[in-house]
């Protein structure tokens, strides 16, 4: 009979955080496995279009350089998914659960947030030099094409480190602010 009265102890893990605390800590290290093989199957079709016959002509120096770009950003993304997956399943305070897990969420999304738009942003500044980026991103390609014929390489540079720094910081005091509101409420049920 006790199998089948599963609720009490659904209920104490909900209580307890330990629900939300696994599920968010699974759901990062699964984002974390689908990048990392989205990742490697994307390096596998870019080679092997760079590798062909048709772009032979076109160099092969600077699209690598933009495949290690892509794969330097790739591997912080998911180093990053994986240490807020364990800092989640290590969060302890049960009355707070929920709150703690959108405090690391927070930080983690202006991290990924910083670490795409450096890397968008050097991606553009290697096609407003002139190199051939469109074999490796066609889409990326597409849409700045000719916002490029406009715009200077210190302008998009600054611009991009500029707003991956200030995603950063939003980030993090998004997660600060969280952090300081559940302080202030301990403090208040301590002196209650």
């Amino acid at each position: 009979m006790e199998r089948f009265l599963f609720v009490y102890s659904w209920l104490s893990s909900l209580t307890e955080g330990r629900f939300f605390r696994t599920g968010f800590s699974s759901l990062l290290r699964l984002s974390a496995i689908a990048l990392t093989i989205y990742l490697i199957g994307d390096a596998i079709e870019t080679w092997q279009k760079l590798l062909s016959a048709d772009n032979q002509s076109a160099g092969i120096l600077l699209p690598v350089i933009v495949q290690i770009i892509l794969f330097v950003a790739g591997y912080m993304m998911v180093h990053l998914m994986l240490l807020r997956a364990a800092e989640i399943r290590s969060l302890y305070d049960p009355r707070y659960a929920l709150s703690e897990i959108v405090t690391v969420l927070a930080r983690l999304t202006g991290e990924l947030l910083f670490v795409i738009t450096l890397t968008v942003t050097m991606i553009t500044a290697l096609q407003t030099m002139g190199l051939q980026t469109g074999i490796l991103l066609p889409e990326l390609h597409k849409v700045l094409a000719p916002l490029l014929e406009q715009s200077s390489l210190a302008w998009i540079i600054g611009t991009g480190a500029l707003l991956g720094f200030m995603l950063l910081v939003a980030g993090y005091l998004a997660s600060e602010i969280l952090e300081m509101v559940m302080k202030m409420s301990r403090n208040s049920e301590r002196r209650l």
